[in-house]
């Protein structure tokens, strides 16, 4: 399947303490790998990333399990 992702680039709104923690928050809410698909297609990568450090260690575990999913499925298309 093919899924997409945000080509924006991160401007300086994007990088904000309220843009990260909001993100943060996406995250933490996160139950599925294709809700993170759809994570991936809203914000940029760099704010993600960003975003991603502050997650808590178990939720950080499963985004890198779902996203390990998700490019396996993309690899496959």
């Amino acid at each position: 399947m093919k899924y997409h992702i945000c080509e924006l680039t991160a401007t300086p709104e994007w990088l904000t303490i309220e843009s990260i923690d909001y993100i943060v928050e996406c995250l933490e809410a996160c139950i599925s790998s294709e809700m993170l698909a759809d994570l991936r297609a809203i914000f940029p990568r760099q704010a993600l990333r960003c975003a991603s450090i502050q997650v808590k260690e178990a939720q950080r575990q499963n985004i890198v399990q779902w996203l390990d999913l998700l490019n396996n499925e993309e690899n496959a298309a």
